[in-house]
């Protein structure tokens, strides 16, 4: 086996302008970033730039009948020079025929989809502009245009508010963490800048996620080489803090589980899980590459298997191992969209795999995976 394959690092999760540095050269690349995204081609001149608003546009159709789970993908794009020049934003359903493509500055970034809607963030120096585009409708609705830097943003898993990680535009310093709902009321802080001086370091980057019940969002902040996590409680506001070496990146959040690489700087890595309210961490899995959670039958983790290529494995989060699937030469499964620069919405109980862990293209962006079952389903048995 070509264990040169693995060697994706486990520091900080993706800055989509970050991480399009790769495109340039070493000296820009950002520490600890997993190697998966690929160079892309330098877009048509004629690449649409804008969708109409969702409130003038009609439905439109390629002839599908019906579609399946909506996805995106996130391409730096390089110039003739080979200099970062912007960002190709890729949206589709699957099921259907034909994609769009957006053209976005070089300060960007995509989250979702919920509820086959993307949020889409980019950022001109002096104003963020926030659209949530909707891919079955092919529009978009403009949610925010302001002075205020937004450097990551989801939508809450209601659609009625936004949850931004905001900077400093002067200094780039930590604002902390923004809830901005949609019916127009202000944003208010509902949680602090890291503290100065943390275990990590100086902050790489930051990103936000949902658990699986979308009652707490998870909020990762990572250095060169480590990851500090907290996680506030929609309700209560109450935050529980993850500051410790043994527990890295999050793969998500499962009930009362953080599920997430050890403490590594690579892959192949440990798979741990953390319960925040005992404090108790255990070792899921050795040896594994990309992973990726799902809420079925009480919680299971899928993740690829160091020891044997094509291979994953399916264990709960107690620990019990529960199936085994070897994906067809040349797939690898989609980790989380912080990681891959891309996503796929997929309903509970299944996972997905693609070309280079990311969709590809309209007509097939990727393979579904039912993991209770540990078997592959066809784009038919998954269209809604």
């Amino acid at each position: 086996m070509n264990h040169c394959r693995w060697r994706q690092n486990l520091g900080p999760p993706l800055l989509a302008a970050a991480a399009a540095a790769l495109l340039i050269g070493p000296t820009l690349a950002m520490p600890g970033r997993p190697r998966v995204v690929r160079p892309t081609p330098v877009l048509p001149a004629a690449a649409p730039a804008s969708l109409p608003d969702c409130a003038l546009a009609t439905v439109r159709s390629d002839g599908t009948q019906s579609a399946g789970p909506a996805w995106y993908r996130l391409d730096p794009v390089p110039d003739a020079a080979g200099q970062l020049d912007g960002q190709r934003l890729v949206l589709g359903e699957t099921g259907r025929r034909s994609s769009m493509e957006l053209w976005l500055a070089v300060e960007s970034f995509a989250s979702g989809p919920t509820d086959g809607r993307v949020l889409v963030g980019t950022d001109d120096g002096r104003r963020s502009l926030l659209r949530i585009l909707d891919v079955a409708g092919r529009c978009a609705t403009i949610v925010h245009d302001g002075p205020d830097l937004v450097r990551r943003a989801i939508l809450e898993p209601s659609g009625m508010a936004i949850v931004e990680f905001r900077l400093d535009r002067e200094t780039r310093a930590d604002l902390g963490v923004w809830r901005r709902p949609l019916e127009g009321q202000p944003a208010r802080r509902i949680l602090d800048p890291l503290p100065s001086g943390a275990r990590i370091g100086l902050v790489f980057a930051t990103e936000l996620a949902w658990s699986d019940d979308g009652r707490r969002l998870v909020v990762t902040s990572c250095g060169a080489v480590a990851c500090l996590t907290r996680v506030v409680d929609r309700g209560s506001g109450e935050v529980t803090t993850v500051d410790d070496p043994q527990v890295g990146e999050p793969i998500g959040l499962l009930g009362d589980e953080l599920v997430a690489y050890g403490g590594c700087p690579s892959l192949p890595c440990e798979i741990v899980s953390r319960n925040l309210v005992s404090g108790r961490t255990r070792v899921l899995a050795e040896l594994t590459g990309l992973a990726t959670v799902t809420a079925a039958a009480g919680g299971l983790v899928v993740h690829e298997d160091y020891r044997a290529d094509g291979r994953l494995t399916t264990i709960g989060v107690d620990g019990t191992r529960r199936a085994t699937l070897t994906l067809d030469d040349g797939l690898r499964l989609i980790p989380a969209a912080h990681r891959a620069l891309a996503a796929i919405e997929l309903r509970g109980g299944l996972v997905a795999a693609a070309a280079d862990g990311r969709p590809a293209t309209a007509a097939q962006p990727a393979t579904f995976i039912d993991a209770v079952a540990g078997r592959p389903l066809t784009a038919e048995e998954i269209v809604r």
